[in-house]
């Protein structure tokens, strides 16, 4: 892991927020009648119903490694509605039951995730942020400036 991540973690006072795809849990879409190229807010919704894409699979190591944690902790996703909210708390759950329900945050867009992380570093100060898209990552960071953290999801594995 990388060394910085590790010692700002050793603070349990400063929260951790994670994304949800691509970083608690496999970043798949779509099962067999939807992909990405194709996608659009209705048929994304119609596969949601027909059950497609309700179900990823945790990664092994992040599971292991959140129940070590002793920072408060958080996942905030973009999802497209109520269904993919509902599903994704589900799993949460499931896999991480270290984190408390209330925290798993539904974001309308991306831009609406500077909303909830504005609510953290109100509440706490300042955050750490795991994500695996690096513009977000670095829109973020510009934002927020240097009291709050911002990892992608690699700086885990080194």
């Amino acid at each position: 892991m990388n060394n910085y991540l590790n010692k700002l973690i050793e603070d349990n006072s400063r929260p951790v927020v994670f994304d949800y795809d691509g970083v608690l849990f496999e970043a798949r879409w779509y099962e067999e009648r939807i992909n990405m190229r194709d996608e659009t807010e209705e048929l994304l919704l119609e596969a949601m119903k027909r059950g497609e894409n309700l179900r990823t699979a945790p990664i092994g190591f992040m599971v292991d490694w959140v129940k070590t944690l002793k920072n408060d902790l958080y996942v905030l996703s973009y999802m497209h509605n109520e269904i993919e909210y509902s599903n994704k708390k589900k799993e949460i759950s499931e896999f991480y039951p270290i984190i408390p329900e209330e925290h798993v945050l539904m974001a309308t867009s991306p831009e609406n995730k500077i909303v909830h992380l504005e609510d953290i570093r109100e509440k706490y100060g300042s955050f750490i942020y795991i994500d695996d898209n690096h513009p977000a990552l670095m829109k973020y960071e510009n934002h927020f400036g240097d009291e709050c953290k911002f990892f992608h999801v690699s700086s885990l594995y080194v």
